[in-house]
């Protein structure tokens, strides 16, 4: 069962498609009902829809525009996902892109594994065990599956580096780098971990080789060169993009050690406490999803209690409260999450046991692994220890080593190294399969007469002492972990009493502590069951001609238990039913660039919370993105931008929320927001008394959608239109046009008086603090748009210096008239009709990539009231036209990169083959 390094094995392959295939249609076999879309919480349908996104015109270009007032999204790259949903469109793309990068990334690992020259059993199990690590499954089923495809990739790029030394090995190093920088465009910061890891590995290499330091040193560092710069060439667009959008005007990323003192918390929010190292070998210890078994079909009774219960995702605040003894009140959960479980990290018990074993015997002097393997297994093992350790985050002092390193707090989140501590598991477990084929399933069989037993005690008479050991090892951890379930079991009752502490109510606590502990019992089984079948395989029953049996045995024990684990991410919707429109979101999607929507941010009763829950979790999230509705309500935004943070600072700094509420709404367009119809007199009388400006546009009940009587879920119900409805569309008749002509406008730094009063004014730490980071002219226009004497309907505030106006008072609309003629989020074009010399105000977010053109010739982009887009127009009819574009410079970089890579890779192809077919000389 052995394998010639390098040299293709038809059979195996197409073996391991078989069962690849198969598995993946088994547990995916609802994707082929029209009816339905698998979940994804970061990319759910309704995200693929938008037209910010829509291929191939995102590649040059993605302005963000349905989230607050617009966030520059750099660029699409042109990556496999990309393809793959410029070929599928949004609708397919989420019905079988996750099975479709699972199958990628099994086949990228059996790649990997033939290239080490393991055996073919050992290539089929190991990819099997790839693609069903929960890590990797549940990354790719929560919506974010180019992570895996990264994933995929960095096996590729391991493949070049190991391949046997044939000439031009130059080449496999271009490849390796190639692949390395594709896996940065799929998996961004992720894809810069793994990179390093593969950057560790090419020098570890280089290092192991049979060669004097003084070459072997030059060697690595040459190849890593070769390595580093052909990913950064494939890479370029991507890497530009990231510093863009992730580092360069971000709050929160300067690298002072005060600043990332302050950002400590939330850039470790995601950490693996260390008794949750456990959920590594016992899936579902401590749950799945927060809403397990929501959605899950036949085995919905099966999973009731395995909601999530561990802290991944909790905010600090918890840790702390939880420390000091719960006194004082308890943080509130729904602005500091108690937990956000996204993530499943089962690695598998088979899988954990065979890699245990092939790190214990890369350390035996008569091991069965050649030395150079054994330096293999040396490296991933240190890596499967230090990524493990990295993983705890705040809850061990290893991850402040390198959050001080520069920039690297820009990746966030400790729990990101578990991708690469799954990584190496799933290759030790590899190598262990290899092992394990080698010394015990080829030899031939022994004949030992007495069966089982007497083959037992013949094996026994001779074993070494380590496979002794080994054995008793094995024994002991069923031992050890049986009476650990007693205990556990026999402890039910304290882990309910914690579970409410931690926000469950009672029925909860008793569904979660009966599931938890039911998985240990599952983790037992499975682990008697592994145990038994490895010594099984040691004493020499299954080799031979019985090897296959043995082969069998394995990837069943491997499938069924890492496949149940899987269950728990496979979540299916009806997106008809769930995207079905009502007449709130109708009124909502005719013309939604003219306008912003918001929920009411006050505090509403209990029994009117419905809303709110709906808004958030439903319409926000899914039905806007999916008709291209534009809401001011900030759905994803891990990375704040600076000015976004000043600006909203600003108008809430005055101490007077009524105004800061009005005047945010007014400045964005904001024209509608929801909430219960009874506030729309606190509205009038308590937010704008003088002037009364909100009225009912439409008021609602939220009721079941059709052919559901009883619902249970949120995406069961909708809204329908009431004369009496609990719910009302507020229309805020205050809010700015998007787009309007002023003829009235001032610029700070011609603002003396302004400038006087700053002088002799007594600043705060804050205001100094935000003087000194954004200057003058900006603090002060900050100042005149928080101030209630400020009228943004009469006047706007430019940055650059413009001509002076020459109407200081103006009547309403007597500058002109604005109007689109067509609207895309990169792309909007306007007719206006100015009457005097204007500032046309766009109330989009201001970003100097986007360029604007009047009457087909470029003008000056002005930055207005701090945050928006304009441009100065003279009296006349003009076709104005504001358009997003990005230096594509490095796009065409990386494009250009894609196809030496492609060539590169024919070369090698085609060199590869003729000299597998060069017949050997004579001798």
């Amino acid at each position: 069962m052995g394998m010639t390094p390098g040299r293709p094995n038809d059979r195996s392959f197409w073996v391991f498609i078989v069962c690849l295939v198969g598995i993946l249609l088994l547990l995916f076999w609802n994707s082929f009902d029209p009816r339905l879309v698998i979940f994804s919480n970061d990319g759910p349908l309704g995200a693929q829809s938008q037209r910010a996104i829509a291929m191939p015109d995102a590649l040059r270009g993605v302005w963000q525009d349905l989230n607050y007032i617009g966030l520059n999204g750099g660029g699409s790259s042109p990556t496999i996902s990309s393809a793959l949903l410029w070929l599928l469109g949004p609708l397919y793309t989420s019905t079988f892109y996750v099975p479709l990068v699972l199958l990628f990334l099994g086949l990228c690992a059996w790649r990997f594994f033939r290239r080490l020259g393991l055996a073919p059993v050992a290539c089929i199990l190991g990819g099997l065990a790839a693609v069903l690590n929960a890590n990797f499954f549940s990354t790719a089923a929560w919506g974010v599956g180019p992570q895996v495809v990264c994933f995929g990739l960095n096996f590729l790029a391991l493949a070049a580096c190991v391949a046997p030394a044939p000439r031009r090995r130059w080449v496999k190093f271009m490849l390796a780098g190639f692949a390395v920088g594709m896996g940065v465009m799929e998996g961004a910061d992720n894809g810069v971990l793994f990179s390093l890891l593969v950057a560790a590995f090419v020098m570890f290499q280089a290092l192991a080789e049979d060669a004097p330091l003084s070459r072997k040193i030059p060697l690595g560092i040459l190849r890593l060169s070769l390595v580093s710069l052909c990913a950064v060439f494939i890479a370029a667009h991507t890497i530009n993009v990231l510093v863009g959008i992730a580092i360069k005007g971000v709050a929160g990323t300067a690298q002072d050690a005060r600043t990332k003192q302050e950002r400590w918390d939330p850039d470790t929010q995601w950490s693996l406490t260390k008794r949750e190292t456990l959920r590594l070998i016992i899936p579902g210890l401590f749950g799945f999803r927060t809403d397990t078994p929501k959605d899950m079909g036949m085995f919905q009774d099966d999973f009731v209690g395995g909601n999530y219960w561990g802290a991944a995702g909790r905010d600090a605040a918890w840790d702390r409260y939880f420390a000091g003894g719960r006194r004082g009140p308890p943080p509130d959960p729904n602005t500091q999450f108690i937990r956000f479980g996204g993530g499943g990290d089962y690695a598998g018990v088979l899988v954990v046991l065979v890699g245990l074993w092939a790190a214990v015997q890369s350390f035996r002097k008569d091991s069965v692994f050649p030395l150079p393997q054994r330096k293999l297994l040396w490296f991933w093992a240190g890596t499967a220890i230090v990524t493990l350790l990295l993983a705890y985050g705040r809850y061990a002092p290893f991850y402040r080593l390198l959050y001080a390193l520069p920039y690297f707090s820009a990746i966030r989140n400790p729990a990101k190294f578990l991708h690469l501590f799954s990584f190496a598991i799933v290759i030790l477990f590899a190598f262990g399969i290899h092992g394990l084929n080698r010394k015990y399933l080829e030899a031939a069989l022994v004949n030992v007469r007495g069966g089982l037993n007497g083959r037992l005690k013949n094996w026994w008479a001779g074993a070494a002492a380590p496979d002794k050991r080994w054995v008793m090892g094995c024994l002991l951890a069923v031992g050890v972990s049986l009476a650990g379930w007693l205990i556990y079991a026999s402890s039910r009752h304290s882990l309910e009493q914690y579970l409410l502490t931690v926000q469950f109510d009672e029925a909860m606590a008793r569904q979660i502590a009966g599931f938890s502990i039911r998985q240990v019992g599952w983790f037992i089984l499975t682990l008697a069951v592994s145990v038994l079948l490895l010594p099984s395989i040691l004493i020499g029953a299954l080799s031979g001609h019985r090897a296959r049996w043995a082969a069998i045995l394995l990837g069943l024990v491997l499938v069924a238990d890492m496949a149940r684990a899987n269950l728990p991410w496979i979540i299916y919707w009806n997106y008809k039913q769930k995207y079905a429109s009502n007449p709130v979101v109708d009124l909502l999607r005719e013309k939604p660039f003219e306008h912003r929507v918001a929920l009411l941010p006050f505090t509403t009763p209990p029994e009117l919370s419905l809303l709110n829950q709906l808004y958030r979790l439903e319409w926000a999230q899914h039905h806007f993105l999916y008709y291209n509705i534009q809401s001011l309500d900030i759905i994803q935004m891990p990375r704040v931008p600076q000015d976004v943070a000043t600006f909203e600072s600003a108008l809430h700094s005055g101490g007077r929320p009524e105004i800061a509420y009005l005047r945010r709404w007014a400045l964005t367009n904001t024209r509608y927001l929801l909430g219960p119809t009874g506030f729309l007199d606190a509205l009038n009388s308590q937010l704008d008394p003088a002037l009364r400006r909100f009225r009912i546009a439409t008021s609602f009940n939220i009721v079941p959608k059709p052919g559901i009587p009883d619902p249970t879920r949120l995406e069961e119900l909708t809204a329908e239109r009431s004369a009496r409805g609990a719910y009302a569309l507020f229309e805020f008749t205050g809010a700015l046009p998007r787009a309007a002509l002023y003829s009235n406008w001032e610029t700070p730094q011609n603002n003396p008086a302004a400038l006087a009063a700053l002088s002799k004014s007594r600043l705060s730490p804050d205001q100094a603090g935000a003087l000194e980071q954004i200057g003058t002219n900006d603090f002060l226009t900050l100042e005149e748009l928080a101030s209630p004497s400020f009228d943004p309907s009469q006047t706007v505030l430019v940055a650059p210096p413009v001509p002076a106006p020459i109407n200081t008072v103006a009547l309403p609309g007597s500058a002109g008239t604005v109007e689109f003629t067509s609207y895309a989020p990169t792309d909007i074009q306007l007719h206006a009709v100015a009457n005097t010399p204007s500032i046309l105000l766009l109330n989009d977010k201001y970003d100097p990539v986007w360029q604007v053109s009047v009457d087909g010739r470029k003008a000056e982009l002005l930055r207005c009231n701090y945050i928006m887009r304009g441009v100065y127009l003279q009296p006349g009819s003009h076709s104005v036209e504001f358009f997003f574009k990005p230096d594509l410079t490095l796009l065409y970089v990386s494009s250009a990169a894609i196809i030496v890579a492609i060539f590169t890779l024919g070369f090698a192809f085609f060199s590869t083959k003729r000299n597998l077919s060069t017949p050997p000389p004579k001798r």
